[in-house]
């Protein structure tokens, strides 16, 4: 149901006109949108993501009867600011969207041709997202919990084939798990789980395997509680296991 609403809601941004920085005639914005209409609770507002040509957006505005140029702003059905992009040839390059107190909801802009910046936040101001793309593909992607603490990380090579470092976070900030890139020549990597009093759980080598797009793991593993005493060694090869030691 959702995504039937931002279709919709996406058809009509594209294809609706209004007028840029004029308040004046509230009537004007009377069939513009109702924020639970184009604000979805996990992703905020993402109907302007088809106009985004670095995104991989396919979509034209039309404004007049002619692809969009210029300045655009949206506005929700009372009047508040929604929205306000630099469009090319119908296509956005730079814009922000507003929730309707007035908060930023995301900022967006291109660093080059092929390079572009996205900031997504929370409704109280505090930093939701942060992405940096390449060619439309996400390089290095944080996500952040309400309280503003890191939640998510991943962070990839130029060329988007493999991660340099990926990571997942507690709320209190500490650490649940983290892979990190060691060894770039040979591809390997330590992953390393965590229990929640911060002491290491599992530990091991992971390499990254070409031919099957994938990482595996290698080498000897090993497993402890939350004492940080040694509970298990576990040997692998190809992500296979060869062998297994209880302590």
């Amino acid at each position: 149901m959702k995504k039937t609403l931002l279709q919709i809601a996406c058809f009509f941004i594209v294809f609706t006109s209004v007028a840029q920085n004029d308040l004046t005639n509230k009537n004007l914005y009377n069939d513009t949108y109702v924020p639970e209409n184009i604000i979805d609770k996990k992703y905020g507002i993402i109907m302007y993501e088809k106009l985004n040509i670095l995104l991989g957006g396919d979509t034209v505005r039309n404004k007049n009867g002619y692809a969009a140029n210029g300045f655009i702003q949206d506005f929700y059905k009372t009047g508040e600011l929604l929205h306000k992009g630099f469009y090319v040839d119908g296509q956005l390059k730079i814009y922000k969207n507003y929730f309707p107190n007035g908060e930023v909801e995301r900022n967006f802009r291109m660093v080059d041709l092929k390079k572009g910046k996205m900031d997504i936040f929370y409704e109280n101001g505090t930093q939701k997202t942060k992405v940096f793309y390449i060619d439309g593909e996400a390089q290095k992607w944080e996500d952040f919990y309400p309280n503003g603490t890191l939640e998510y990380i991943e962070v990839y090579d130029k060329s988007i084939s493999y991660y340099i470092e990926k990571g997942n976070f507690h709320e209190n900030g500490s650490v649940e798990n983290s892979l990190v890139l060691e060894n770039k020549k040979k591809m390997l990597y330590t992953q390393t789980y965590y229990h929640k009093n911060t002491k290491v759980k599992e530990v091991g080598q992971m390499q990254y395997d070409k031919s099957m797009f994938d990482y595996v793991r290698l080498g000897t593993w090993k497993q402890f509680d939350e004492n940080g005493e040694q509970t298990k060694a576990v040997k692998y090869a190809n992500g296979e296991v060869q062998s297994e030691k209880e302590f």
